[in-house]
């Protein structure tokens, strides 16, 4: 085999290995038809290597594909230039996915259009944070008492009945169903937890927003809740291939006096974002006693993970309400602009404050400081 033969397949091996989509269209056919596609568009799009080449990209197209976006496309296709462009396209099995279209003409040295290679990311988690972000900014423009509590009574209506449809989801799922029906019901189960989310979000920013937020101080163990924490967050973790990590100090006093359900919906929120945009590494939760006083301990619960990191100049946005920084950052930490926010939120209620540490593309640390009581600080009354 000669050494040209040889790069070429070294080539192909490394661009069918790559975790980006990867096309490669002959231009110099006048139908565009696709002549290789990597393995990770297959997997994204449903569609064989077979199935695949020869086709035109349009075949991803369907009738909520913005024709706009056709358009701005096959100008940039006819006039021979780069585009980056957000499309909606479709799976083989018809389902929706957002994708970010990167397409760039290869020439020869003659100055011939050979190719369009095309670079494609599935942004739907992005475009679904957008329109969280949307949805957070019409809130903070109902700056009234009476519209908070309006959608308070709104969002709690809105809770029950999504309770109900997540309970036929789970009584469905756990009936004889096929391949095909089990991935529906997945898709469905992921879409009425990502909006009983926002609920549930918007619901406490209402009651943040009306002083009406409460916490209590009763008896709860530590460390007992932490491990529920990361119990609760295992599949997860294991589902995408990462490690979960928990490590306790010895001298966490074994009972405490606080409000543990606020403290779970803190760390809750810390490790889901951390777990879901962390694509390899770990994530780990510590909990340290970093003051012990006769009638107070105060704990501290770092929450590192080995994901993308924050630019430093996002830093200081990062937990105000409906900020929109760089959007794949207001994804990674936050979600709908509320989640960090109520976060902060609930730490000062308790007295608590969060922080945040971030090396871009070596990972982030957020940790949380906590004051709670000993037992013997609270008299007993008979």
């Amino acid at each position: 085999m000669s050494q040209h033969n040889q790069l070429s397949l070294q080539w192909e091996f490394i661009i069918s290995k790559v975790k980006s989509s990867v096309t490669v269209v002959d231009a110099t056919l006048p139908e565009l038809p696709l002549m290789y596609v990597n393995e990770h568009f297959t997997r994204l799009t449903g569609y064989t290597y077979e199935e695949s080449v020869g086709q035109n990209c349009r075949f991803l197209q369907g009738q909520d594909t913005d024709p706009e976006t056709v358009i701005q496309i096959r100008d940039a296709l006819k006039k021979q230039e780069s585009i980056k462009i957000d499309i909606l396209n479709y799976t083989k099995s018809g389902q929706k996915f957002w994708n970010e279209l990167n397409i760039d003409p290869i020439f020869n040295e003659s100055g011939e259009c050979l190719y369009f290679v095309g670079i494609q990311y599935d942004i739907s988690e992005r475009k679904y944070a957008d329109q969280q972000l949307k949805f957070a900014t019409s809130m903070a423009e109902m700056n009234s008492r009476g519209q908070l509590e309006f959608i308070g009574k709104l969002n709690h209506e809105l809770r029950t009945p999504l309770n109900g449809i997540m309970g036929m989801i789970e009584l469905a799922s756990m009936g004889e169903t096929t391949d095909e029906q089990k991935e529906y019901l997945e898709l469905a189960r992921q879409s009425g937890e990502a909006l009983l989310n926002i609920v549930n979000n918007s619901l406490d920013m209402a009651k943040l927003g009306r002083g009406k937020m409460d916490v209590e101080n009763i008896e709860f163990q530590p460390l007992k809740l932490i491990q529920q924490i990361v119990k609760t967050h295992e599949p997860a973790a294991q589902n995408k291939q990462i490690r979960l990590l928990c490590h306790a100090d010895l001298s966490v006093p074994d009972v405490l006096i606080g409000d543990p359900l606020r403290l779970r919906q803190v760390l809750d929120n810390l490790l889901s974002n951390a777990i879901k945009f962390t694509e390899q590494g770990e994530v780990q939760l510590q909990v340290d006693v970093r003051q012990q006083r006769m009638d107070t301990v105060v704990l501290v619960f770092s929450v590192r993970d080995t994901g993308i990191g924050i630019p430093q100049h996002q830093i200081e946005q990062l937990f105000d309400a409906f900020t929109q920084t760089d959007i794949s950052h207001a994804r990674r930490f936050g979600g709908s602009g509320l989640g960090l926010t109520i976060c902060k939120e609930l730490l000062e209620l308790m007295n608590g404050q969060i922080s945040v540490e971030s090396t871009e593309g070596k990972g982030t640390q957020f940790e949380v400081t906590l004051p709670l009581l000993r037992q013997q600080a609270i008299p007993n009354v008979g």
